[in-house]
C-alpha cells in the first residue's frame, strides 16, 4: 500500500493517529467521566420542534430490504415509503448497493398513489412522499458501467443520484488490504479517469436537456483525494452536475472541517449523516467522533450557511429506520444550539436543491 499511501492524506493519518482521523484522546477521556450525566444533562427537545422540521424533509440516502447485504432487520423499502409519506417528508432517495432501485421507486409511488386514494375514501388523510432511486456503480452493476449509467438516466425523472463505487472501492479495497481490487475514478492527484469523465459529461447532458428531473452524482466511498478531484473538474468547467459528498461524518469516508469547506466552496454539497454522529443500538460498537461532527457541523453553518449541508439517516440498515434516525440526528444538533431554521434547511431545502426538486 506503500505508493497509495504516499498519495493518500487519509491513509498516513489512519496509520499515524491512535482514534482515527479526528477522534482525539481527549474526547475519549471526557466521555469516560464517572460524573458524566450529571456533568452534561441530557436535555429535552420539544417533540412538536422536530415535528415541524421534519415537515417536508427530502432524504438522500435511505436503504431497506430486501437486500443481498444483511437484510435481516432491514425495513421494506415500501413501509419505509409509508413511514415518511406519514411524517410528511417530501422524498426520499432509496438507495441499494447490489440492485439499481429507481424502478422499484416508480413502482412504490404507484402503491402510495393507491394507498392515498384508498385512505381518501375513508375519509383519512394520505399525502404520498415522492420516492426516487438511484444507481451504484460497484461491480454488482458492471463497476464503471457506461451502459447502466446511460439507462438510468432513461427512467423519467425516477433516478436521481449516481452513486460511485461503494463496497468495491479503492478506498475500502484498500481499508482491507489490497486497493487493486477495487475501482479508483481518479489518480488522486487531480487526473480522473476517462470512465470518470464520460460518466460525468453524460450526467451534465442529461441535466442541461431535461426538464427539470436532474441527477446528482454521489460520491460514495471513493477516497477524499478522489472528492476533491472530481469537485474541482466540475466546478472549474462549470459543468451542471450536483455533486453530493456521502455522509462525511462516518470514519471512512470522515471529513475535516476543513476539508469540507473546501469542497463547499467548489459549489458541492455535504452530507451530515445521522447513523455515523449518533449511536444507535445495532452500532453500539461503533465509535462515532459525535463531538467533532456536530462542532464541525456548527463551523460549516457559521462560515458558510446552511445551503450546501444537508442532514440524511443512511437508515434502512438492520434495527434502524429512517424516520427514527432523522428524529435523532435532529434532536442532537437542537441540544448542540443549531437552530431550528438552520436543521429544517439543512434536511428539506439543501437536500432539495441537490436533486433538483
Amino acid at each position: 500500500m506503500s505508493d497509495i499511501m504516499s498519495r493518500s492524506k487519509q491513509l498516513r493519518e489512519w496509520k499515524e493517529k491512535k482514534f482515527g482521523r479526528v477522534i482525539t484522546e481527549e474526547e475519549l477521556i471526557m466521555r469516560c467521566d464517572p460524573a458524566w450525566p450529571y456533568k452534561h444533562p441530557l436535555g429535552f427537545t420539544d417533540p412538536a420542534v422536530e415535528d415541524r422540521i421534519m415537515e417536508g424533509a427530502v432524504e438522500l440516502h435511505a436503504h431497506g430490504s430486501p437486500a443481498a447485504w444483511q437484510s435481516e432487520g432491514r425495513a421494506n423499502f415500501y413501509d419505509t415509503a409509508v413511514a415518511v409519506s406519514e411524517a410528511k417528508y417530501k422524498a426520499i432517495v432509496f438507495k441499494d448497493q447490489d440492485c439499481p432501485s429507481y424502478s422499484m421507486a416508480g413502482a412504490i409511488q404507484n402503491a402510495l398513489n393507491d394507498r392515498a386514494k384508498e385512505k381518501a375514501k375513508l375519509g383519512e388523510e394520505f399525502t404520498p412522499s415522492k420516492i426516487y432511486g438511484s444507481l451504484t456503480l460497484d461491480f454488482a452493476s458492471g463497476g464503471m458501467n457506461l451502459k447502466a449509467v446511460e439507462k438510468a438516466l432513461m427512467y423519467d425523472g425516477f433516478c436521481k443520484e449516481i452513486f460511485l463505487p461503494c463496497q468495491d472501492s479503492a478506498l475500502l479495497q484498500a481499508l482491507f488490504g489490497d486497493e487493486s481490487k477495487g475501482i479508483f475514478v481518479s489518480d488522486l492527484k487531480g487526473t480522473l479517469t476517462p470512465e470518470m469523465i464520460k460518466i460525468l459529461d453524460m450526467i451534465a447532458e442529461h441535466n442541461d436537456n431535461c426538464k427539470g428531473d436532474t441527477v446528482a452524482l454521489a460520491t460514495c466511498h471513493v477516497f477524499n483525494e478522489e472528492k476533491y478531484d472530481i469537485s474541482k473538474y466540475v466546478h472549474d468547467r462549470g459543468m451542471k452536475v450536483p455533486i453530493i459528498h456521502d455522509h462525511i461524518t462516518q470514519e471512512m469516508t470522515q471529513l475535516t472541517t476543513e476539508e469540507a469547506l473546501e469542497l463547499i466552496d467548489l459549489g458541492t454539497y455535504v452530507e451530515i449523516c445521522a447513523n455515523s454522529t449518533v449511536p444507535w443500538t445495532s452500532m453500539q460498537n461503533w465509535i462515532v467522533a459525535w463531538d467533532y461532527n456536530l462542532e464541525m457541523t456548527k463551523t460549516l453553518l457559521k462560515e458558510r450557511g446552511p445551503e450546501h449541508i444537508c442532514l440524511i439517516t443512511d437508515s434502512g440498515l438492520s434495527g434502524y429506520n429512517e424516520t427514527e434516525g432523522m428524529r435523532m440526528l435532529i434532536r442532537g444538533l437542537l441540544k448542540a444550539g443549531v437552530s431550528e431554521e438552520d436543521i429544517h434547511y439543512m434536511a428539506a431545502i439543501a437536500p432539495a436543491a441537490a436533486i433538483g426538486i
